[in-house]
């Protein structure tokens, strides 16, 4: 359901008959022509009409050189991005709107109802198209501006589609507390009731939402939305008649309205294809999906039970019944026409990714993929279970790997790719975006930290300066992607041929897992073989990867019951299914399996007590990680052998946050590598980005946060904690960052996309390989981890392996007690990033130079006695 006022600009006609003031500014070439156009375009407005309405006004945008001017490109941009949006082209109405709002904003117009003809519209269709974060701000602008005019309408309306916004993210609570302030202020508004009713029904509170449903239609008995409502109660219950009953009620209340609207209609129908579902009634679902489809796309034929691929639109009601029909197949065993039903959903899906130019909003619409990539993998690992064909393993895998940090994935490879063309005016100006975008949205959430000491007014003027100017990005983005093809090929089919050559190359057995809400799958591919897995048991499984993670919370939790422990270790070893023999294992974990330290597995039970002797993974295997088999595919190992550093060391002396074994982590690194190493007051956020571009190697040895669901991750400098966010709009071109901190590579999880950590934020900044932490590590044992670590990179080790030989010599050093071998001290740090072959050619002629210097010193004497 969805409110709020769209009103056609009827206005226009008084505007310019009717104010002495107005005609004088119609003087100009520039608006006159604009008002001339859209005369024209609304005597009979067509689809065809309002694009070359578009393309007419086009080049009036660099003329606008007065107020009347700008006054006149609004007037028709809103206009445009009614008629559009009412035309169901809806990401051209939002850039219409979205060109509307930032003329009336940059310009500071006040003549104009910017509220009812732009914003109020505007932030419906993003709700429409679920771009969510952005809908929440622009009726939060709105609200804002309504709140301080005193003007009730407004108010009511903003508060009737904020719970809208609120309904859509799952929060349910939130929503309900604003339908509240909304109710205080008119208590029997039709929207606010229903939209409460509709919270309460999606909450469970099903008795909650009938009364305030049946308090609607004891207001107003033609309200369609109440019906529907009481019939979702009903089937709730299981009580069809009923349920069908109010259905039919609503569609007679429907026809009713001469002016009720296809998509209204169209709404309409998925609901009542939920009562038709529980009856099994497929022929009658298959009949209302076509027509949905035929009132969403113009060139569907209804001769073709699903849409064809070059006919989709970016349309979420679209993709609700594109998986309704992938449901059907299924439940009809028809399993070949579930996957096209499926194929098409995911194009859908691509399609409102590039509307969206918020991380935000992807993060969001990617979680809700990831939903439709289990039921997908599903059906694909039954269909394989039958006919052992291999495509459908494939099909399987690549479904997997689109779901794995996409986000990411993409930031990597277009700073990848745009780096190329650093003096290109779109790219500096894309960067320059993003770095304010990534500043607005610190000050806004540093702001909103203050509570109830949080500047209202200031959060609004930084919001809407974030709006305006990721109106301005969303064009850059657009135009980018037409210059460079390559920015939306992120996604192509992974080749599995590819990746077993890659992986024959390295000696590595790659493991990438799927972790969905019902089943849990693991890929395995080697040099010769490509084989899917599905987990027993998945609800037993989950219980125990959430259990072992908890043994990191704290470093006396594994001390206090080693046996439990190591019971556990090994049961959970057995249920992920990792193969024995493999020398080396890249693995790409999946939700909880991020926060699993893989090296700290038993391979079989133990009654030790001792740490060094304990058969764990890291014992037989050398283990790295990694977001996606993709970027596994994409990288080209490097030699660090003779790079500089970057060091970041603020210590915090004579702080309670004092780091003492910093220094001594900072001296160990100077004695294998050259660069900048800044200490104390040194350490601060403004010279580490000032050196940051000049080192092949960042290592950052600080505190840092996790965060939680409201903050962010966080990084400390010596001046100031630098939330993940700030992270995004910085440009790195470092082969490696360390960040020797507390939590690093943990956060609030994403679906599909992993921990939004600081790790996270250094890839997104474009770093490849990164080493971070799992858990609040102990600073003396990071000193000699480090120092280990450093000692191996700069013999030319590859980084993978510098890392597992800095634990394996940690954990076989004597003079380090038991209790400080636990796994707690020597795992935290785990690796992200190419991997290497075991030794490079420089460490081979190394180890052969070391072994010739110890066969002349044994024999030396030999020969010098011979000689006399």
């Amino acid at each position: 359901m969805e409110f709020g006022s769209f009103r056609i600009l009827l206005c226009i006609a008084a505007l310019w008959f009717g104010n002495p003031i107005l005609q004088a500014q119609q003087k100009t070439k520039t608006s006159t022509f604009l008002y001339n156009q859209l005369d024209h375009f609304l005597q009979k407005p067509s689809n065809s009409e309002a694009l070359q309405l578009s393309k007419m006004i086009a080049p009036k945008k660099d003329q606008l050189y007065t107020k009347a001017d700008q006054l006149a490109w609004i007037i028709v941009n809103c206009n445009l991005g009614y008629y559009l949006n009412q035309f169901n082209h809806k990401p051209t109405a939002i850039l219409h709107y979205e060109t509307a709002w930032k003329t009336y904003y940059e310009n500071e117009l006040s003549d104009y109802d910017i509220i009812e003809n732009c914003l109020q519209p505007l932030g419906n269709i993003y709700t429409e198209i679920g771009d969510l974060p952005k809908a929440e701000t622009t009726i939060k602008s709105y609200l804002y501006q309504a709140e301080q005019a005193k003007n009730t309408s407004k108010i009511i309306s903003g508060i009737t589609n904020l719970s809208i916004v609120y309904h859509n993210q799952g929060n349910y609570s939130k929503a309900l507390e604003i339908l509240k302030k909304g109710l205080n202020i008119d208590p029997n508004n039709i929207n606010l009731l229903t939209n409460t009713a509709t919270n309460h029904l999606d909450s469970g509170d099903y008795e909650k939402a009938k009364t305030y449903a049946n308090k609607v239609i004891s207001i107003d008995i033609n309200q369609i939305n109440a019906y529907q409502i009481l019939a979702a109660t009903a089937l709730e219950k299981k009580e069809f008649k009923k349920a069908q009953d109010y259905i039919t009620q609503a569609r007679f209340q429907l026809l009713k309205n001469k002016n009720t609207s296809a998509r209204t209609i169209v709404k309409w129908q998925l609901a009542y294809i939920d009562i038709l579902l529980s009856k099994s009634k497929f022929g009658e679902i298959q009949k209302n999906l076509k027509e949905i489809y035929t009132s969403l796309l113009p060139g569907y034929s209804v001769n073709t039970d699903l849409p064809s691929k070059e006919h989709l639109i970016a349309d979420r009601l679209l993709l609700k019944a594109l998986d309704i029909h992938a449901y059907m197949y299924q439940q009809t065993q028809k399993p070949l026409l579930a996957i096209a039903a499926f194929d098409l959903a995911f194009d859908v899906n691509s399609k409102l990714n590039i509307v969206y130019p918020l991380q935000d909003t992807r993060i969001i619409q990617h979680s809700q993929n990831r939903n439709r990539t289990e039921a997908y993998i599903d059906l694909l690992f039954t269909i394989h279970q039958t006919k052992k064909e291999e495509q459908y393993d494939t099909l399987a895998f690549r479904a997997a790997e689109y779901s794995k940090s996409p986000i990411v994935n993409e930031a990597l490879i277009s700073k990848k790719t745009l780096s190329q063309y650093k003096s290109d005016s779109l790219v500096s100006k894309k960067n320059r975006l993003n770095a304010a975008l990534t500043s607005y949205e610190t000050l806004i959430l540093k702001e909103k930290l203050k509570g109830k000491g949080a500047n209202i007014a200031q959060i609004q003027k930084w919001t809407t300066a974030h709006d305006t100017t990721s109106i301005v990005l969303k064009e850059t983005l657009k135009k980018l992607r037409h210059t460079y093809p390559k920015l939306l090929r992120y996604q192509n089919n992974i080749s599995i041929p590819a990746l077993q050559k890659k992986l024959k190359k390295d000696r590595t057995t790659l493991i990438e897992y799927f972790y969905g809400n019902r089943n849990v799958y693991q890929f395995i591919i080697t040099q010769d073989s490509f084989e899917i897995k599905k987990i027993e048991n998945p609800e037993y499984f989950k219980s125990i990867v959430k259990k072992y993670i908890h043994y990191f919370d704290n470093a006396s939790i594994i001390i206090s019951n080693i046996p439990e422990f190591t019971k556990n270790a090994a049961e959970l070893y057995n249920v992920l299914k990792i193969p024995r023999y493999s020398k080396k294992l890249l693995i790409i974990p999946d939700g909880l399996l991020c926060f699993i330290p893989f090296e700290t597995l038993l391979l079989k039970k133990t009654n030790s007590m001792n740490f060094s002797k304990m058969s764990f993974l890291i014992r037989s295997a050398e283990i790295s990680y990694e977001i996606s088999a993709g970027k596994y595919l994409r990288s080209n190992p490097k030699n660090l052998q003779k790079k500089t550093v970057l060091g970041v060391f603020p210590v915090f002396e004579n702080t309670d946050k004092e780091l003492s074994f910093s220094k001594i982590e900072s001296k160990s690194i100077q004695h294998y590598f050259n660069g900048d190493f800044l200490e104390n007051e040194q350490a601060s956020y403004q010279r580490f980005i000032e050196l940051a571009k000049e080192h092949d190697i960042i290592h950052l040895s600080t505190h840092a946060e996790s965060g939680s669901f409201s903050r962010p991750a966080s990084i400390q400098f010596w001046d100031q904690d630098i939330l993940v966010n700030q992270l995004y709009g910085t440009q790195l071109n470092a082969n490696l960052v360390v960040l020797s901190a507390c939590e690093t590579g943990v956060g609030r999880l994403a679906k599909g996309e992993g921990p939004i950590s600081i790790g996270r934020g250094f890839h997104y900044a474009g770093v490849e390989n990164i080493l971070f932490s799992l858990w609040k590590v102990n600073d003396k044992t990071t000193a000699t981890v480090m120092k280990n670590f450093y000692q191996n990179l700069n013999l030319s080790i590859p980084k993978a392996t510098a890392i597992h030989r800095a634990k394996l010599d940690y954990l076989d050093t004597e003079s380090i007690s038991n209790v400080q071998k636990s796994p707690y001290y020597w795992a935290a740090f785990v690796y992200y990033g190419e991997i290497g072959h075991s030794y490079s050619l420089s460490y081979f002629w190394y180890k052969i130079g070391i072994v010739l210097f110890i066969l002349i010193i044994l024999l030396l004497p030999k020969f010098l006695q011979h000689k006399t």
